[in-house]
């Protein structure tokens, strides 16, 4: 996990480059590629920071899991299904690496210049899901997993495990849709509509 906040704590660090921000037709070598290389690597990051948690979140509540089943192998539907709840954040990241793909793809062909200040604000973008998904897919499983331990005792209490672990995933959704409208509002800016 402190990995992860290296990781994070490196990208904060790359974002002063908005000082030296150019416009998108500058003969500044380079200017143009430097804005599309940081709006790729923003999108890269909503992926891979969010899979990162994910991966963490599903082996936590995994290990609870084997636990449970080795006593009672019965509720392995339950624990299956508690072992995807911090599964979904990757998917968040992913929603927003294709969103990105799929709507600039004039930018991404080139046919669009974006300047370096765009591409850090491309890149800031993908930030909100990357960095609260990274968190909230292992709480979440901490919830999962304490959870297994009520269902331990009680197998009926499923619903209730369940919604408490939702209620920690209702923050990674908030990022999700922070970085999906930054997205979609900045693109009436870059991509002139035909």
């Amino acid at each position: 996990m402190k990995t992860s906040y290296k990781l994070i704590t490196a990208a904060v660090a790359f974002a002063p480059v908005a000082v030296l921000a150019q416009d998108p037709t500058s003969s500044v070598a380079g200017a143009v590629q430097w804005g599309l290389a940081l709006a790729f690597i923003g999108a890269a990051m909503a992926t891979f920071l969010s899979c990162l948690g994910s991966i963490l979140g599903v082996s936590m509540t995994g290990q609870a899991g084997a636990g449970l089943l080795t006593e009672k192998p019965e509720l392995a539907g339950k624990v299956i299904t508690l072992m995807v709840l911090p599964g979904s954040q990757g998917l968040y990241g992913m929603v927003i690496s294709l969103l990105f793909i799929f709507n600039y793809g004039p930018v991404i062909d080139g046919s669009v210049a974006i300047s370096l200040s765009q591409g850090v604000i491309l890149f800031a973008a993908a930030l909100p899901v990357a960095i609260t998904c990274l968190t909230s897919s292992p709480y979440q499983a901490k919830v999962c997993a304490a959870g297994m331990h009520m269902l331990a005792k009680d197998d009926k209490l499923t619903g209730r495990v369940i919604t408490m672990a939702a209620l920690v995933e209702t923050y990674a959704l908030l990022g999700f849709l922070i970085s999906f409208f930054m997205l979609n509002s900045f693109k009436v800016g870059i991509i002139p509509v035909v």
